[in-house]
């Protein structure tokens, strides 16, 4: 049992902005598969002058700590762009790493829907850290490897907190990993049929027009996640916070767009797994870990990644088309890694989005992750 004086505060100064950024060193330290976030990223994250989620939401941070030393933290925060779709009175809570101690959970996770109840809020939802357009999820499967990369990272006791504290499943988010040198004879026999259909071709970035097809992916994406549990659209200051790391995988091997009849109705962009060097980093960049990010970079060793976005437009879903367009741009990933990495992830996938469940059993087996979204009614 926890000992010590119990304290909740809300982060005001930089002082208990700092006390938010070490919670999860405390609370992951031991964890060898844990990987530290990047402090400098984080801070300007957290930041209403600076993080994009600001721009169309608001947030309230909070900190435990005992004797002054932090144990847990939390996030809570409205989601304009949420509440104007859903209409559902959710406010939201994220960022939530706690220590196997129940009365800080219960009361970082009670000032959390204070917060929101002054709000207006008939609902606490989560985790988002911040928004469902960046890392969302509990994980609660899968605790023998590091995550990749944008996807958040638990304690095998957090789901416990969460709902002895009243909280209830929503849904759940699962990943698969796939080699890329391995093709079941079920996925290359539909892979193969998608290749014979002359209405279907996939096509490269165009650099020349890099502004111009960074508003196409986006525009695909908005589209084909428009009917998904909690969807908020990708607003323009989102895109222009991602555009930098978007740059360079638009430009490269890792994007393609699929055809319907020469017209772009489907997109992929995978990733490479960038938590596979910031595992040693310890968060930090300084003095020479930005020198090995950017060698990594440059000579692209990496041995995993992810796809972080994969989208048919509605036109199209639920058809037979739609089947052989997922296979066309997953086979494009996995050629193009093959006999380079060892696994790609696809993650995440709604457990309720069944075409999308079904084609990568097909492919992967059974989910490697899964993480949990919990609601309660405040």
């Amino acid at each position: 049992m926890a000992t010590g004086s119990l304290a909740i505060t809300p982060v005001t100064d930089t002082r208990t902005r700092d006390l938010f950024l070490r919670v999860p060193y405390v609370v992951h330290g031991d964890d060898p598969t844990w990987v530290p976030p990047l402090l400098v990223m984080d801070k300007d994250r957290i930041n209403p002058e600076k993080g994009p989620f600001f721009k169309f939401g608001e947030a309230r941070l909070f900190v435990a700590t005992r004797d002054g030393a932090p144990v847990g933290r939390v996030s809570a925060q409205i989601n304009r762009h949420h509440l104007e779709r859903h209409k559902d009175g959710a406010g939201h809570f994220g960022f939530f790493d706690c220590l196997d101690d129940q009365e800080a959970a219960d009361a970082l996770l009670a000032a959390a829907a204070d917060w929101l109840r002054a709000k207006g809020m008939t609902k606490m939802v989560g985790p988002f850290n911040f928004s469902v357009n960046e890392e969302i999820g509990l994980q609660i499967e899968g605790f023998d490897t590091p995550p990749a990369v944008f996807m958040t990272q638990a304690r095998p006791w957090t789901a416990g907190l969460l709902e002895r504290a009243g909280f209830a499943k929503e849904t759940d988010l699962l990943a698969y990993r796939v080699s890329p040198d391995a093709i079941s004879p079920r996925a290359k026999k539909l892979t193969d049929f998608a290749h014979a259909n002359p209405r279907l071709t996939l096509r490269s970035p165009d650099m020349k027009r890099k502004q111009e097809e960074l508003a196409l992916l986006v525009d695909i994406f908005n589209d084909s996640w428009s009917e998904n549990w909690s969807f908020s659209p990708l607003s323009a200051h989102e895109v222009e916070a991602m555009l930098g790391e978007f740059t360079r995988f638009i430009k490269g091997q890792f994007c393609r767009f699929v055809m319907l009849d020469g017209e772009p109705v489907g997109v992929m962009v995978f990733m490479p797994n960038y938590n596979e060097p910031l595992l040693h980093f310890g968060g930090k960049l300084l003095p020479f870990n930005w020198a090995k990010l950017v060698y990594a970079l440059i000579t692209d060793r990496f041995r995993s990644g992810r796809v972080i976005i994969l989208g048919i437009r509605k036109s199209v879903q639920g058809t037979a088309l739609s089947g052989q367009m997922v296979a066309l741009l997953t086979n494009e990933i996995r050629l193009q890694a093959s006999g380079k990495y060892d696994w790609a992830e696809f993650g995440w996938v709604l457990e309720g989005n069944k075409p999308m469940v079904r084609l990568c059993e097909m492919c992967a087996g059974q989910p490697v992750k899964r993480y949990r979204m919990f609601g309660k009614a405040i």
